[in-house]
């Protein structure tokens, strides 16, 4: 993208980071952030947290001036020492109101997957950034698993002919507990936000986002979704989401299942790729393997690095399209997608089995 009103042209990028739990302080700030900001690409220069403490830790940790109100964050201006880019690592159901207020402030803003919990709430983000002529972004950085990359390679090298089926398997090995011990997810304490339905919680928002995107990824948009959950009794959420995805356009006829648990990892492959020609599997994430039609192995790529906390390959984007390079990797526009997925898989709500099939329409005849 071009460099707009308010971005510097060079030097590294001015951060503000809003939200300082499992994602802000490690995956954002400690992951990504400080090495980029030692590399030149991005600066870390405020951090913001409802919690004067947690603020006020992370400012000392980080280097960076401490904030309680994410509105205090971006009213400094760039070329007085403020921030051109916000990252907003909230709970799910707070991102709309800081992400457009960021947006109208006149700073870029880089968020957590997903965007938003409903197609509404993201196209609001999106008519914000458009208004204020900025750049939204998404943290969908699971796209760069190493085992996904090799597959999509794959898949778009032709390796086993035009795809009919792709399964994709998750599972977040318990419930979203906050830190512990400076360990993410280590702690005694469950978010609580995690186990509402109001807050944008349930495996569906919590993992369901980067499997979908890597289904896009691989088949483009869908033309038909129908989403099964199970709610256990006494939850407001659901503990395993189902979602069956048809894709007849295009040239495309190919179908796709995505399977999101909460409890302990199991043994179903991460990614399987049924082809005309044969098929492609990522058992573990270390190895992916190609077969004929007939099952037998063609070849096998191992050696690969298991799936960890990535997001340096994003920020390199992000960093290089807010200084006139490509366009950032994850646009807000396939945000939105992921999320228009995620509620029609969820919706309607209220009872622990749900099922809507929907049309999604073509991505030409979407707006944004």
């Amino acid at each position: 993208m071009a460099v707009s009103a308010g971005t510097r042209a060079g030097g590294a990028v001015r951060v503000g980071l809003v939200g300082l739990g499992n994602s802000g302080w490690y995956y954002h700030a400690e992951q990504n952030l400080e090495p980029a900001r030692a590399g030149g690409q991005l600066e870390l220069v405020a951090v913001c947290d409802a919690d004067p403490a947690r603020a006020a830790a992370a400012a000392e940790r980080f280097g960076a001036r401490a904030h309680t109100d994410w509105r205090a964050l971006v009213a400094l201006e760039p070329e007085r020492g403020g921030v051109e880019l916000v990252v907003v690592a909230l709970p799910h159901h707070l991102h709309r109101d800081v992400v457009t207020g960021a947006l109208e402030a006149g700073r870029h803003v880089h968020v957590e997957k997903p965007m938003a919990t409903s197609r509404a709430d993201a196209d609001a983000m999106l008519a914000a950034a458009r208004a204020a002529g900025r750049q939204l972004s998404v943290h969908q950085q699971r796209r760069w698993e190493p085992d996904f990359q090799r597959v999509l390679q794959l898949v778009r090298e032709g390796a086993v002919g035009p795809v009919r089926r792709v399964e994709v398997h998750r599972s977040h090995a318990g419930r979203y507990r906050t830190a512990g011990d400076g360990t993410p997810h280590t702690g005694d304490d469950v978010a609580t936000w995690t186990e509402g339905a109001d807050t944008g919680g349930g495996v569906g928002w919590l993992i369901g986002p980067h499997p979908v995107d890597q289904v896009l990824q691989l088949l483009g948009p869908p033309s038909g979704v129908t989403g099964t959950a199970h709610r256990p009794p006494g939850s407001d959420v659901e503990d395993h989401l189902r979602i069956d995805l048809v894709f007849e356009q295009r040239g495309i006829s190919a179908s796709a299942r995505i399977d999101v648990h909460r409890e302990a990892e199991h043994a179903a492959p991460r990614f399987r790729v049924v082809g005309e020609r044969g098929d492609i599997t990522s058992e573990d994430g270390t190895a992916v393997v190609v077969r004929d039609a007939g099952g037998a192995v063609v070849v096998v790529h191992d050696g690969l690095e298991p799936p960890g906390r990535l997001g340096a390959e994003l920020y390199a984007s992000l960093a290089a399209s807010l200084r006139g390079g490509p366009p950032v990797a994850v646009p807000g526009e396939q945000g939105r997608d992921v999320v228009d997925v995620l509620e029609r898989a969820l919706a309607p709500a209220g009872s622990g089995r749900r099922t809507v099939k929907v049309a999604i329409a073509p991505a030409d005849a979407r707006s944004g």
